[in-house]
């Protein structure tokens, strides 16, 4: 009886130990897919954490699988990892491999930890560089292991339990949102509200065309100034989805603020509001 209590007390102690390297599968990374349109030169790509503890660090090594119209060009945090102390991007110099690191607390005052508390929540956002009439049709983005930095990595605050996180691999497709077999293609052409609205720091604009036609679709501020083409040249009848970073023609991320949004296609024309809060 007295062996069996402490062969009890033994296991319980062993249960409740800071655990290091222990793959937990309900900690996820995920990166989304992205259509970007012809003639689009730059594309943001979001990249969520789910987490169930306090992540105060972690580790994410990426590559594209691209043949060089596709490459990273840097990083663009989102409000939850802001305060952190320390969010690096190191890109190789093919361009096509990436190592993010972060960090939530380096010293000083406590930094706020990262707890999704099992929801997705976007912690940064890749930004990509489209060369001009890219041969890349789809390119894939999946984690790997660098020879400096390891794998896909989350540290916790115990400052001693190291997560391994699924990674979900993304991916950037050039034109429309493919239509699938048998479903039927639009009777009328349409602009749809974007999504999210209000949104920061991207936002998707969905649109429908019956037929193929030429298309211009692009974003003005409040002064009519078109800041940024989104679309344009010819498109096949279907469903079409633009992915809009907040970055104006030169690559500049533009201020809070209503912007509008004009589809030009053959004799339609129709303009949508839209608002960047920051």
């Amino acid at each position: 009886m007295k062996y069996g209590l402490l062969l009890g007390i033994a296991l319980a102690t062993c249960l409740f130990l800071p655990a290091t390297g222990i793959t937990q599968t309900a900690d996820s990374i995920i990166i989304a897919d992205v259509n970007f349109a012809p003639g689009q030169t730059q594309v943001s790509v979001p990249v969520y954490f789910v987490t169930h503890g306090d992540v105060t660090y972690y580790n994410l090594p990426l590559f594209v699988e691209s043949t060089g119209d596709i490459l990273f060009s840097g990083q663009q945090l989102a409000p939850s990892l802001a305060d952190w102390d320390d969010n690096w991007q190191g890109i190789k110099t093919d361009q096509r491999h990436a190592v993010h690191l972060g960090f939530a607390d380096l010293g000083g005052d406590d930094n706020p930890v990262l707890n999704t508390g099992g929801a997705r929540v976007m912690a940064f956002e890749l930004l990509f560089s489209i060369a001009d009439n890219p041969t890349t049709q789809t390119a894939a983005i999946s984690s790997e292991i660098d020879e400096r930095n390891g794998g896909p990595e989350f540290g916790l605050s115990d400052g001693l339990t190291n997560i391994t996180p699924v990674v979900i691999g993304g991916s950037l497709i050039l034109g429309a949102t493919s239509v699938a077999e048998n479903t039927p293609l639009p009777t009328d052409i349409s602009l749809e509200q974007n999504y999210p609205n209000p949104f920061n720091p991207t936002t998707e604009i969905a649109y429908a065309l019956p037929d193929a036609r030429e298309v211009n679709l692009n974003v003005f501020n409040l002064l009519g100034q078109n800041i940024r083409n989104l679309a344009s040249g010819t498109q096949e009848a279907g469903y079409h989805k633009v992915i809009w970073d907040g970055k104006d023609n030169t690559g500049l991320t533009v201020p809070s603020g209503i912007y509008f949004y004009k589809l030009a296609a053959g004799s339609f024309s129709q303009s949508m509001k839209m608002v960047l809060l920051k």
